[in-house]
């Protein structure tokens, strides 16, 4: 079919209403004449007349050309996909399975590829992949330092500031550094399909206490630039990835110090991704394996978990071991202990526990990560004896986060995971345990 040209649909439009104008006054000067008898109808009408409405005047502006491409409504952001609600269970998550032959419990998410395989077996589950967002540039450092030094980190010497494993600390307060993050982010979720990623090292770079690593030769970080780096790193990966989930840690998110040091800014910077990680939880990897923390910073951890998650965040803790060689009795005390500290402090229904001794798998389908303890009824309260309590439908908890032995009369019978019905417990120190009602 010919298009014609918009000017001849412009002439042919004035002419149009030239004519118009032109019958008008045509009509108006026969007003005088005498006028025929309407001829009549073989089925008269109920209406014996119908008067004409006027005619439309010429406007001044002809009205608009449609538009030749209609306008679309903005884009709409599709719903996230969200891990199921652990109200009422042990929410579980995992960064270790390579595969589907090694595990056999079962998890909410799963950071890695494998989670394709495992979502076979489990719709709801959640897939993840990973990024350290603080160091890059390892085999290019040289020449990154040469051709873009503002790229990267250096210390009070003036020397490059590197990660452990030697890469180049990024300098995330370079807008072109970000975007590469950002750009870097998206191609691993979207590329891949994972329905998020977490983000570790958020700032790790910038908060070394031995050799602070400085923005310019001289010049040490201040606090509000550290922050202002963080949130203008947090703002270009959230624009990258608008309906894919962010679960960030490190920084203060690390552990119960870290967050006290920053709690306002914590909870504000978080709020711009969709949950946290707690990369320390009760203990940081590389420490002791006999080595537990005060009962002051046992209490920070668990009222940090109580604090992040209480407004349905997604909290992903972690409590891990880098040595492979620990006690099998130790890892059974670290796993009864964290498990409970756990269940004292959660209180979002988006809470996942991870027990990692050195990447093993051992205990993943161990029963006390699968305990029907229910949903908490209440806060945890302390007992005379410092022992930790708190309640749920269907049991309670109990922490002795201290260096001493203690005896806990429970005031009814309970039942013990291995079946044992008892009316009081010795805890050793720190321990933790879950009994059940009978």
């Amino acid at each position: 079919m010919a298009i014609q040209n918009p000017k001849s649909k412009i002439q042919n439009r004035a002419a149009h209403l030239l004519a118009l104008v032109g019958l008008a006054a045509l009509m108006a000067g026969c007003e005088g004449l005498p006028q025929s008898a309407p001829a009549e109808s073989a089925f008269p009408s109920p209406v014996a007349f119908v008067t004409a409405a006027p005619l439309p005047e010429a406007t001044a502006t002809p009205t608009p050309e449609p538009t030749v491409e209609p306008t679309l409504p903005p884009p709409t952001v599709a719903p996230k996909r969200s891990p199921i609600d652990s109200t009422a269970a042990i929410g579980l998550w995992s960064s270790r399975i390579t595969s589907t032959q090694t595990f056999t419990g079962v998890v909410d998410l799963v950071q890695g590829p494998v989670g394709f395989d495992l979502r076979n077996t489990n719709l709801a589950l959640v897939t993840l992949t990973g990024r350290q967002v603080y160091y890059g540039y390892a085999e290019l450092a040289a020449q990154v330092a040469e051709e873009h030094p503002d790229w990267l980190l250096y210390d009070k010497n003036r020397k490059m500031a590197l990660a452990p494993n030697g890469a180049p600390l990024l300098n995330i307060r370079n807008e072109e550094i970000r975007q590469q993050l950002a750009d870097d982010a998206r191609r691993l979720v979207y590329d891949q399909g994972y329905d998020g990623i977490v983000l570790e090292g958020v700032g790790a770079g910038l908060i070394r206490s031995a050799t602070p690593p400085v923005y310019t030769g001289t010049t040490a970080f201040t606090e509000q630039q550290r922050r202002d780096a963080v949130e203008g790193l947090l703002r270009s990966i959230r624009a990258a990835l608008l309906d894919k989930l962010i679960i960030v840690g490190g920084y203060a998110w690390e552990d119960g110090v870290a967050f006290n040091a920053r709690v306002s800014e914590a909870q504000e910077l978080a709020s711009l991704a969709d949950g946290v990680h707690i990369t320390q939880f009760l203990r940081a990897p590389y420490s002791g394996t006999l080595e537990f923390k005060s009962e002051a910073n046992w209490k920070r951890d668990v009222d940090y978990l109580a604090s992040i998650s209480r407004d349905g965040r997604i909290v992903l803790l972690t409590t891990a071991f880098d040595a492979t060689d620990v006690a099998a009795d130790t890892l059974r005390q670290w796993l009864n202990y964290s498990v409970a500290s756990y269940l004292m402090g959660k209180n979002g229904p988006r809470t996942y526990f991870q027990f990692d001794p050195a990447g093993s798998l051992e205990f993943a389908a161990d029963p006390v990560l699968s305990a029907p303890i229910g949903a908490p009824l209440e806060a945890y309260t302390k007992l005379d004896n410092d022992v930790y309590r708190r309640v749920f439908a269907n049991g309670i908890v109990l922490v002795n986060p201290t260096s001493k032995a203690q005896e806990i009369e429970l005031g009814g019978e309970y039942r013990t995971l291995s079946g044992d019905v008892v009316q009081k417990v010795t805890m050793s120190a720190n321990t933790g345990l879950i009994l059940l009602k009978p």
